[in-house]
């Protein structure tokens, strides 16, 4: 039987697939029981990935080609259908685990029946520089996401009532997320991490989350440039989900401006 389906949604991700197997594989703990399922949104060269995983790991991994790219929760969503372990943990493909135990992730689930979320420690280089592991909720003001999110870093505190894991790498029990309705597809990239936190602990009120720090994965984001059209999707989206909780309109647009004057603030007082 197995224990954990590891999801990892790519599009034209070569570069980064088989790193990213090869450090999952490398920390496998699990033996037999890890289930390992790739979802491919349609690349350019599906049949080329589809040769070399099965080159590389054989029936290890579980290959699924998406008929069209429909964003990161389309993706996610169909390899959560396929799989068949009561935990799912979801990673980008360009995350590489780094310090990491997929027994302990299955044995907290096992212990506590009303874990719904577990996140982990992210660094973003070879530094061990600290990551965004986890933020404050979106319809928080900027004033309180930026300066509550720089102390909850350094102290490297997680509140689950206030705060959601990075999308990037983290767990969740299987059949809360289904009961919840799964990833919404009407978001294609941005915003998922707060709308899966917020409907999965209002369809389970009982449930939480935990933080798991000695489980380290690398995202290498350090020196991501900026891009405008991704700023601007990110806006959407998370205005999206805010207004499916029945936040007024412009909240998260005003969070964002508030936190962005208070970050000038910040750059000009340390010059």
């Amino acid at each position: 039987m197995k224990e954990l389906s590891v999801i990892i949604v790519t599009y034209n991700s070569e570069p980064d697939i088989y790193g990213c197997l090869e450090a999952l594989f490398a920390h496998n703990d699990l033996g037999d029981s890890l289930e390992v399922i790739v979802v491919d949104n349609n690349s350019r060269d599906f049949e080329h990935l589809q040769t070399e995983l099965h080159r590389l790991y054989g029936e290890s991994v579980i290959l699924f080609q998406n008929t069209q790219n429909g964003g990161y929760g389309q993706g996610n969503n169909i390899g959560i259908r396929h799989a068949s372990s009561p935990v799912i943990m979801i990673m980008n493909p360009d995350v590489r685990l780094v310090r990491f135990s997929l027994k302990a992730i299955t044995e907290c689930y096992r212990k506590d029946p009303r874990l719904a979320i577990l996140g982990f420690r992210q660094i973003i280089n070879a530094n061990n520089k600290r990551g965004t592991s986890f933020s404050l909720l979106n319809h928080y003001n900027g004033f309180i996401r930026l300066f509550g999110g720089i102390a909850a870093k350094r102290l490297d505190f997680f509140s689950w009532r206030h705060m959601y894991f990075c999308g990037a790498c983290f767990a969740v029990r299987k059949e809360f997320f289904e009961k919840a309705g799964l990833f919404d597809e009407h978001l294609f990239l941005y915003g998922e991490e707060n709308d899966i936190h917020y409907r999965i602990h209002h369809t389970f009120p009982q449930t939480h989350d935990r933080y798991m720090p000695q489980n380290v994965y690398l995202h290498p984001t350090e020196n991501r440039p900026f891009s405008e059209k991704a700023y601007q999707l990110r806006l959407a989206s998370n205005e999206y989900v805010l207004s499916k909780q029945g936040r007024p309109k412009g909240t998260y647009i005003r969070s964002e401006q508030q936190r962005e004057k208070w970050t000038r603030l910040l750059q000009r007082n340390a010059q």
